[in-house]
């Protein structure tokens, strides 16, 4: 009898082939997305500077130039559409991030419990005297389940404590953006009146 069934490795093969074949399938998924989003920003940028260079060139005296400057975009406004750029970015590698890791979480828990089927076929077909090695080896392998269990439990963890302090700094980085947007429109609303 042998302790191992070459179907059992054979469909175990085939699934880490599916499994790598998904992940890479999600990251090209991912870059073809990024590239999406690069590119409309990139037109949505040249689009607003061909915008004002046309404006500049229609100018024939000094007034229409103080007009053309409170009309052109702001620092704060382009400052917000980066800010939502890269949120949008960050939102696209979590969630790329995310996908990969329940694949790879899923493949580990088909490894792990195909590796504790074949330490019940080995200490089932064991030699007399065998079963303290036995033992040592199920003791083994279940640290390092344990010990990967608690990786993944801090990794997650981490994972949720940079998201929430990357939230917290756009949120903050937005504040900051919409006060030094009405301070400056404050003095331009004054200078009117």
């Amino acid at each position: 009898m042998s302790l191992f069934n070459s179907e059992k490795i054979q469909n175990a093969q085939k699934a880490q082939l599916e499994m790598l074949q998904q992940i890479s399938s999600r990251v090209f998924e991912s870059v073809e997305q990024l590239t999406q989003l690069q590119l409309k920003s990139l037109r949505a940028a040249s689009g607003e500077q061909f915008e004002s260079l046309q404006s500049m060139l229609t100018i024939t005296d000094p007034k229409d130039l103080a007009s053309l400057q409170t009309a052109l975009p702001q620092p704060a406004a382009q400052a917000e559409r980066l800010m939502e750029f890269n949120r949008e970015v960050y939102e696209l590698i979590s969630k790329t991030q995310a996908d990969i890791a329940k694949l790879a979480e899923s493949q580990v828990d088909a490894t792990s419990q195909q590796t504790q089927e074949l330490i019940e076929t080995l200490s089932k077909n064991a030699p007399a005297g065998a079963e303290p090695a036995v033992a040592m080896f199920k003791t083994a392998l279940e640290t390092v389940g344990s010990t990967y269990d608690s990786v993944q439990k801090a990794a997650k963890q981490a994972s949720e404590m940079a998201e929430e302090g990357i939230a917290a700094a756009a949120s903050a980085a937005g504040k900051a953006t919409a006060t030094a947007t009405a301070a400056t429109e404050s003095p331009k609303a004054a200078a009117k009146k």
